[in-house]
């Protein structure tokens, strides 16, 4: 696992160190963490002073390990509530036995103990590291002189080169320019490809002042279909690295990447609903049906709205359900609940499955 997201981890030990470094974060660590854990993790407490009122006594940040009680996903401060009973802090302020809660923010640093680490818990960390080591997306600001190809993930953000266009004056022959542009946007499209299919971006950005994106893009529908699924097109002031970073400022990358997701977990979300019009038996749903696919190894796609992985009452059966998934090679989709897809998967018990073959005789 990449150092800067597992800090340490020594499972034999009962413990998991991790980094929260983005929103998401969040989410996968409460699916993770369950009453019964310790957590530790840097906070603050008020201490009351000696003789003091009861609410008196300043706030001090100190080192506490949790027995947790309650885990609660707080969307709107964006933070994650894990309450219970202080197991372990400073003697000195006698605070072992009470109650308090730890507020797992975005850059806070949690080490996670357990008496038991399964298998779908190490998978749903090794799935999050995974999505933030790879490029996240790349980025490309371009004009009729030349193309800036940067690369994008969640540390950094890397100019990758500067494609030349070579192209001759406005003035030159027609048939001359068109040839020219053909060969600058052939060299550019092989370099997406080829830093794509390495980085395992998930989404392409080309920006540019006029209308040399547009042509890029067209001529990339015409040549490079695989290609256009990924690419989104905007606007930039210039083709220099200073145009790449306008794409970040403007948060262009976090909304391409959501849109993706979006559109790839609505075209599952339609398919299972497609084939249950159809009255087709390579499909079923609900937490028993699907479940029993699971096992059997018949689910070739589980589908599976958030709200039932963060639910208190049904994700250990989630989580069982996503364990014997990986074991049986089944791929698996979280849909976000709040969605139109999560919505609408929602409507049928929240979890579906396309099936290899049909479970009836």
């Amino acid at each position: 696992m990449n150092p800067t997201r597992v800090i340490e981890e020594d499972v034999k030990k009962g413990f998991i160190a991790l980094k929260v470094e983005r929103l998401e974060d969040l989410y996968w660590l409460l699916s993770i963490i369950e009453p019964g854990d310790w957590v530790t993790m840097r906070t603050t407490r008020r201490v009351k002073r000696e003789g003091g009122r009861a609410d008196s006594g300043e706030r001090l940040p100190m080192t506490l390990t949790v027995e947790v009680e309650k885990v609660k996903l707080d969307e709107y401060s964006s933070r994650l509530r894990l309450t219970g009973v202080v197991r372990i802090g400073p003697e000195k302020f006698g605070i072992q036995g009470q109650h308090h809660t730890l507020n797992v923010d975005v850059g806070s640093t949690v080490k996670i103990w357990k008496k038991n680490w399964r298998r779908s818990h190490l998978e749903i960390i090794r799935r999050a590291v995974e999505s933030s080591t790879k490029a996240k997306a790349i980025l490309v600001s371009m004009d009729d002189e030349g193309a800036t190809v940067a690369e994008l993930d969640n540390y950094n953000l890397s100019e990758v080169m500067y494609i030349r266009s070579g192209l001759s004056s406005k003035r030159a022959e027609r048939s001359d320019r068109e040839g020219e542009e053909r060969r600058y946007f052939s060299d550019l499209a092989k370099t997406l490809e080829d830093l794509k299919g390495r980085s395992g971006a998930q989404v392409v950005i080309v920006g540019g002042p006029g209308f040399m994106k547009d042509k890029f893009y067209k001529y990339v529908q015409e040549r490079h279909s695989e290609l256009t699924k990924s690419i989104r097109v905007t606007t930039t002031s210039n083709a220099t690295m200073s145009g790449v970073v306008e794409l970040v400022k403007r948060g262009e990358v976090d909304k391409a990447v959501k849109d993706l997701d979006l559109t790839k977990h609505m075209k599952l979300v339609d398919e299972v609903f497609e084939l249950l019009a159809k009255g087709s038996k390579l499909v079923t749903y609900g937490l028993n049906e699907v479940e029993q696919a699971v096992n059997m190894g018949a689910a070739e796609k589980v589908l599976v709205c958030s709200s039932l992985l963060f639910n208190q009452e049904t994700r250990d059966r989630i989580l069982s359900i996503l364990e014997m998934a990986e074991k049986t090679r089944s791929e698996f989709h979280i849909v976000d609940s709040r969605s139109e897809p999560g919505e609408k998967l929602e409507s049928i018990g929240g979890i579906a499955a396309i099936l290899r073959y049909s479970l009836e005789l």
